[in-house]
């Protein structure tokens, strides 16, 4: 299976070349405009095949390609890949509108080409068959920063997204019932706080740039029976008055349990098969929508 990798900036080369890079069957064809960059990497990573142009790629016979560019770019170079029928990978957000996703989703569908966004928190290993179970009550997360106050935008689409997808594990969440309470820094979104009810379960999501450290927290709650993660390697089961530590193996690889290694897996299955879960694209739809309603809340 030949994918092309497009940007070779530090997602790529951070979160995915070093997964990419070892996993059998895969020939990789790398591409960016950034000559010393391109050599570089390449170099490291010997691979042979490489390109400055994107557009040069649909001569190269490639059966997928990872699109890894700022998040400006992402509308348009998926475009062009679909429109050649070649399945796209898309770091998130895919764009930063949903008119633009819209737009993508439906070119996905008349085109019958898979569109795979990358939220890697869906494939957190050690809690992931844990949010899909039926009996949820309560499912919250939390997301952090120090001292990053940023713009409405960025903050939502390139930050909190991670929080509003991992929340939106039906893919339909109602945005007429959710309670928001935004603090600002001046001009600047500090904190966003969702709550809402959705099919028995209550979520509740926030993050906060004016923390006292980075963090991530997830807890999960079930009918006498509590979890709590503090990070993706362990965490702590509450049941019938005992406290139990739930945890991955100790050699478990960092990207594996912050999922990306379940993703890339299953991007090479949609790449082999050419086929999306439904399910999934309605919640990348749904997740994209969701963040352009709260856009525009909190300006408001």
């Amino acid at each position: 299976m030949r994918i092309a990798v497009i940007g070779l900036g530090d997602i790529a080369t951070k979160a995915y070349l070093p997964l990419l890079t070892r996993m059998p069957n895969l020939e990789l064809i790398f591409c960016t405009r950034n000559p010393e960059k391109l050599a570089a990497v390449a170099s490291e990573y010997r691979i042979a095949e490489t390109c400055r142009d994107y557009r040069e790629l649909v001569k190269m016979n490639i059966d997928g390609v990872m699109i890894h560019t700022s998040s400006e770019t992402h509308a348009a170079i998926a475009t062009f890949f679909m429109e050649q029928h070649i399945p796209v990978f898309v770091d998130k957000p895919a764009t930063l509108n949903f008119a633009d996703y819209q737009k993508l989703h439906d070119l996905s569908e008349q085109k019958s080409v898979p569109l795979l966004v990358g939220f890697n928190r869906r494939y957190i290993p050690l809690w992931n068959t844990l949010v899909g179970r039926a009996d949820l009550r309560t499912l919250t997360w939390h997301k952090h920063r120090l001292n990053l106050t940023g713009k409405a935008q960025d903050f939502i689409f390139d930050d909190m997204i991670h929080v509003i997808d991992s929340l939106n594990i039906h893919g339909n969440i109602d945005q007429q019932d959710i309670q928001v309470v935004c603090q600002k820094a001046g001009d600047e979104i500090a904190m966003i706080n969702l709550s809402w009810e959705e099919n028995g379960t209550l979520f509740n999501g926030q993050m906060n740039r004016q923390f006292g450290k980075t963090c991530e927290s997830v807890s999960l709650a079930f009918e006498n029976e509590a979890y709590q993660f503090n990070g993706f390697l362990k965490g702590e089961k509450f049941e019938n008055g005992v406290t139990q530590t739930v945890e991955l193996a100790d050699w478990t690889d960092t990207l594996e349990t912050k999922g990306f290694k379940a993703m890339l897996e299953d991007w090479v299955s949609v790449v082999a098969s050419g086929r999306m879960d439904e399910k999934a694209q309605q919640r990348n739809l749904s997740t994209h929508a969701f963040c352009e309603w709260l856009l525009v809340k909190v300006r408001n």
